[in-house]
């Protein structure tokens, strides 16, 4: 498919439309592709709001993009209207810290002593009955929205590995930051027991 000047001009405003904009298969939501997902996972670490583009919606998008930034494949990252990457490379400056800097921002670098995560013994043992029936790492999140997420799969290599109780957490630097002084118990509700995390940073506005 040719570019064409009409196609260069839309897809140009598109990248122009925001600071970042990502161009991935579905919506951050409802991710059509793992890759896709995974730069979703990270732009949400740092950022409360972005753009997308679904360019399942629109097939002539879809490949003008790749013609437009000379990449072959989707998702592609645009900050400040310039190409950034795709799913790899943007991991990639993530851990480096290429990504804060590009997104104007400043890097955590938290040690795993200082982020001093508190967990009640019920919500200890839930965890722990949870993590031997998965046999994997448990890792644990908090998004710029301040929205927490725990969950299991294997160790990426870049996060921090934080003492909880009597069980180890992973979690990557913006989290850590943000995950300072958070508490973990157990809520009971009309729809049983739930796991409920206090963040006092969110409080604090950040």
């Amino acid at each position: 498919m040719s570019l064409t000047p009409e196609l260069e001009s839309r897809i140009q405003g598109i990248v122009s439309s925001a600071p970042c904009v990502l161009f991935m298969k579905g919506s951050p939501a409802s991710p059509q592709c793992g890759f896709s997902a995974q730069v979703v996972q990270v732009l949400n670490r740092l950022l409360p709001e972005y753009e997308t583009f679904d360019v399942l919606s629109d097939g002539e998008v879809r490949e003008g993009v790749k013609e437009f930034s000379d990449w072959p494949t989707i998702p592609q990252l645009y900050i400040g209207g310039e190409f950034m990457g795709g799913c790899d490379i943007v991991k990639e400056m993530y851990d480096s810290g290429e990504l804060h800097d590009a997104l104007g921002m400043e890097r955590a670098e938290l040690s795993a002593e200082e982020v001093e995560i508190t967990i009640s013994a019920e919500a200890e043992q839930i965890l722990r009955n949870a993590q031997q029936q998965q046999g994997a790492e448990l890792h644990f999140g908090i998004d710029a929205k301040f929205q927490p997420f725990l969950g299991f799969g294997p160790a990426a290599g870049a996060e921090l590995r934080v003492p909880v109780g009597g069980l180890f957490f992973l979690l990557d630097r913006d989290s850590a930051e943000r995950a300072r002084g958070a508490s973990i118990t157990v809520l009971d509700t009309e729809h049983g027991q739930r796991l409920d995390v206090d963040i006092p940073a969110a409080r604090a506005g950040g």
